[in-house]
């Protein structure tokens, strides 16, 4: 009986043709792309699941993802295996260039920003802090932010806007006090404030399938991301943010990630940082 409590799953084996099926399971639906040498991770992920359904091994398990017809079963793989490593102020160069750069030019203007992989909201909420920093004095330019990632996991605990004292602790103190509100009396709990949680709107897409929307974006932050991919599928999705920036709109990359090749369309304005044509 499905749910029924499972206490040892010692003797549950990963085999090499499990392995190679969650491979190309992963890959056909989102293009993700599991090296050779990830089956502890693999297995370690995937026994959590096990655990959850009460199953006694990975054939067990193979079968009941088959069986469910409502599909929620193969979400929790994809959410399970997806990496969603992340902080406030990541890489705090591309926000530097943001404030130094893409500010200025935007004055008046309503932007449309998107966040393509957003994981747990510390991207955006930090893009939608640093809009209103740095917007000009007096502008009443607005920002709408999309922020998007597979996982609907990480997407309720985005929506949510709450972090542990740990998390915030790269956010400037007086940016944290004005953006943040601390819960209760616990000092290591923080909400977002609703005038940011009100500028984006958070959303489940699979990068590989139809975008529904439209654009035209002034950013796009799509940082590391793409190392899961294999070359053919990056240069793709490349193509696809190239065509939803407006003219000389900005694409954002992982610092481990790279655009090459000039038919692709931009220029390199910065470290994994780039520029329409």
């Amino acid at each position: 009986m499905i749910g029924r409590p499972k206490t040892d799953l010692s003797r549950a084996v990963l085999t090499t043709s499990h392995f190679n099926r969650v491979k190309r399971m992963l890959h056909d639906y989102s293009g993700i792309f599991l090296g050779d040498g990830k089956e502890a991770l693999v297995k370690a992920r995937l026994l959590k699941r096990l655990r959850k359904l009460g199953l006694d091994d990975f054939d067990d398990y193979f079968d009941f993802i088959e069986n469910d017809a409502t599909g929620v079963e193969f979400l929790s793989l994809v959410d399970v295996l997806t990496t969603n490593k992340t902080s406030f102020f990541r890489e705090s160069q591309h926000f530097d260039y943001i404030n130094d750069v893409v500010m200025p030019s935007i004055k008046d203007r309503d932007v449309t920003w998107w966040s393509a992989g957003c994981s747990s909201g510390e991207e955006p909420y930090t893009l939608a802090m640093n809009f209103l920093e740095h917007k000009s004095p007096g502008s009443r330019g607005k920002l709408r932010l999309l922020a998007t990632d597979i996982s609907s996991l990480v997407l309720q605990r985005a929506r949510e806007g709450v972090y542990s004292g740990e998390h915030v602790k790269d956010i400037p103190t007086a940016m944290l006090r004005k953006y943040f509100t601390r819960i209760g009396a616990n000092p290591e709990a923080w909400r977002v404030d609703p005038q940011i949680a009100a500028m984006i709107k958070f959303a489940r897409l699979n990068l590989q399938e139809p975008w529904p929307m439209k654009g035209p974006f002034n950013i796009i932050m799509c940082r590391n991301v793409m190392i899961y991919f294999n070359r053919e599928t990056q240069q793709k999705l490349i193509k696809r943010f190239y065509d939803l920036l407006e003219p000389g709109g900005y694409l954002f990359l992982g610092h481990s990630e790279t655009i090459s090749g000039p038919s692709l369309g931009f220029v390199s304005v910065r470290p994994a940082a780039y520029q329409k044509k």
